[in-house]
Order: C-alpha cells, then sequence, then structure tokens
C-alpha cells in the first residue's frame, strides 16, 4: 500500500524526507508484533499541520514534526485508538497507553535495551512525580480534558502498566494476548473498554489478573521497595522484600519483582519474586556468595525510592532450611542449602 506525505513546501527538505523513511520501518516492527495494518487496503501517511503534537486520523496522521517517537505514536493509534477505540473516557488509556508503548518498544527493537531503559526510567519519574493518580478515570475525572489527556497517567502510566503485564505474563502470552484483543469482531474497528483487555489478558495468562488491574489501574499511587539480600547457607541466598504505598487506595502492590544478584567475580545472577505479601521472605538457589544486589535493574515496575541493603544476620542451619508455601494445600517445597543432603523426612 502507498505512504503518502503531505508537507508544506517550505519544509519538503531531505532531512524532512530522511525522516519520513522511518515510517515503513516501523509500520514492518508493529506488524511483526500485532497483526497487519488495518487499513492496508487504502493507504497510510502524514499530512503536515499547526498544532502541537500529531493526530492519529485514519491513514493520514496529522503531524507537527516527524520525530520518529511522533512518528511511532501516531502509527500506533492505526491499531490502539483507531481500530480499536476507547468505549469512554474514562478508557483513555486503551489509546494513549498503547501508543506510547509502542513507540517504546520502537526505541527497544531499534536502538537497544539500554536506551529502552532509559524511555522507561524516564516514564517512571514523571509517574512518581506526584503521590496520587491512577490510570483509569473516575467519572469526574472524565469531564476534564487536561485530566483525560495527562501525559504523567493516561500516557506513560498506562504504557508502563503494559510494560508491567509483559513482564507478569512473559512476551509470548503478552502478545499473543494483544494480537487476540485486535482480532475480536465484537471489538475490532469498534469500541472497548477496560474490561475487554482484561478478559483477552486473563484468557491467554490463565489466571485472574482482577488483583493486578485493581492495584495498578483502578487504584492510585506506586510501591517503594526495602530490599535485604543475604547469602543463607552454600549456594543459597535469602531475600526479604518489603514496600510502603504512597496512596492509601492500594494496601499492598502486588506483582513479580526482579532482582540481580552479584558476586565478587563479577557474577551475575538474575531472579524474579512473586511478591504477594509484605515482609515476604523467598530463598532462592544461587550459584555463588552475593556481594551485591540491584532492584529491578531493567526499569520494569513503577516505584520511587527503593533501598537494597546486604544483611549480615548469622548463617544458622535451622534457619536456612525453609519450607513454603504456608499454609499449604497441595504441594511443599523444601528449600536446602546444596552443601546438605536430605537422608530422611518426616511430616506431621
Amino acid at each position: 500500500f502507498p505512504i503518502v506525505n503531505y508537507i508544506y513546501p517550505e519544509n519538503n527538505t531531505t532531512f524532512v524526507q530522511t525522516q519520513l523513511l522511518q515510517t515503513p520501518i516501523i509500520m514492518n516492527l508493529f506488524e511483526s508484533l500485532f497483526e497487519i495494518y488495518p487499513f492496508h487496503q487504502e493507504k497510510y501517511g502524514h499530512a503536515q499541520f499547526g498544532w502541537g503534537g500529531g493526530m492519529e486520523h485514519t491513514t493520514v496522521s496529522f503531524m507537527n514534526n516527524f520525530s520518529r517517537g511522533l512518528i511511532a505514536h501516531e502509527l500506533a493509534h492505526q491499531w490502539f485508538g483507531d481500530k480499536i477505540t476507547c468505549g469512554t473516557w474514562k478508557d483513555i488509556w486503551l489509546n494513549e497507553g498503547f501508543a506510547t508503548y509502542l513507540a517504546s518498544l520502537v526505541i527497544e527493537n531499534l536502538d537497544g535495551n539500554a536506551a529502552f531503559i532509559t524511555d522507561k526510567t524516564n516514564m517512571i519519574n514523571s509517574i512518581t512525580s506526584q503521590l496520587g493518580g491512577a490510570v483509569y478515570l473516575t467519572d469526574t475525572e472524565a469531564l476534564n480534558v487536561g485530566r483525560i489527556f495527562s501525559s504523567r497517567l493516561s500516557y506513560n502510566k498506562g504504557a508502563m502498566v503494559l510494560n508491567m503485564l509483559r513482564l507478569k505474563m512473559g512476551d509470548a502470552m503478552f502478545f499473543q494476548a494483544l494480537r487476540n484483543y485486535l482480532a475480536e469482531t465484537n471489538l475490532a474497528f469498534k469500541y472497548a473498554v477496560t474490561s475487554d483487555l482484561k478478559f483477552h489478558l486473563e484468557a491467554v495468562y490463565g489466571s485472574s489478573l482482577t488483583e493486578f488491574f485493581n492495584d495498578w489501574v483502578i487504584n492510585q499511587g506506586y510501591p517503594t521497595y526495602n530490599i535485604i539480600a543475604q547469602n543463607w547457607g552454600a549456594g543459597q541466598a535469602k531475600i526479604t522484600v518489603s514496600q510502603t504505598q504512597s496512596h492509601s487506595s492500594v494496601s499492598f502492590f502486588e506483582m513479580p519483582i526482579p532482582i540481580r544478584l552479584t558476586g565478587a567475580g563479577g557474577q551475575t545472577f538474575d531472579a524474579i519474586l512473586e511478591n504477594t505479601t509484605n515482609n515476604q521472605e523467598f530463598f532462592i538457589s544461587v550459584p555463588f556468595a552475593i556481594t551485591g544486589a540491584n532492584f529491578d535493574p531493567e526499569k520494569d515496575i513503577i516505584s520511587k525510592n527503593n533501598t537494597v541493603t546486604l544483611g549480615n544476620e548469622n548463617f544458622n542451619l535451622e534457619k536456612a532450611i525453609a519450607l513454603y508455601p504456608n499454609p499449604v494445600s497441595n504441594e511443599l517445597h523444601i528449600q536446602i542449602p546444596s552443601n546438605i543432603s536430605v537422608e530422611k523426612i518426616t511430616i506431621f
């Protein structure tokens, strides 16, 4: 299909033409991640206009400039916003959060992981610049155009919530769920609300995401994590995770949290801990003595002012043997140091 650009004559320079050459590259990326461009039987293109930012008119986005980020954002809307439009202003993140995150995916895929981490860091800093704020709007907020199009919440927090869903579900399930969402005949070229997206994510994930959506989409704020990491017997580490919340609407933010452990010889070990309760203890097998720890090294989680310390509690053999979960119904796990062999276990 053709890509047609309408540019002011005085701006039709080699520089602008070079910028516009990014369009098919971004188009190919989005088609590989999601599906064929929804309006491939027609065209795509841009029309220069004199207003800040851009506007994702179907098949021709109106553009104030031709930066790669703006091209990516408005093109992303052809799927998320134009093929499927938010059903109410309360669901605006289904348009703007997605377009913002897809522009970040362009950074990840074209510039590399370091640039992607920087982009996510900038979004997290914006989100956590205030204590409150939710992705999903209240009835009153949906009457305020400034709140509807809040860059901090509808755009950045919406995008980072998608990034956290990707971490929680894994790439394969996350992108499959989005492809299913886009293909849904009751939504395609129609309207969707937040519960429609949640349905398709849960259908692929196989578990409820109600707690996640309550914590990160419906309610407000963000967590601050305190991590204590310590060696706990040969080949074993104990990680204690506690958190406080910036807003009273959430009593505890449940989320898998990434931890990177390091050793004196430059070794690294990445773990993802399924954090569901405060002051939760994790015992993990690590093939070296840990000398350092880094919380969320890839900047995948909305959080602020986190602390990581190395614990110096004396190792105790009795404490080093961990039984979990407690209480247990079906499957009991027994974690022991690697230099201990089990001779007999008796369960009462």
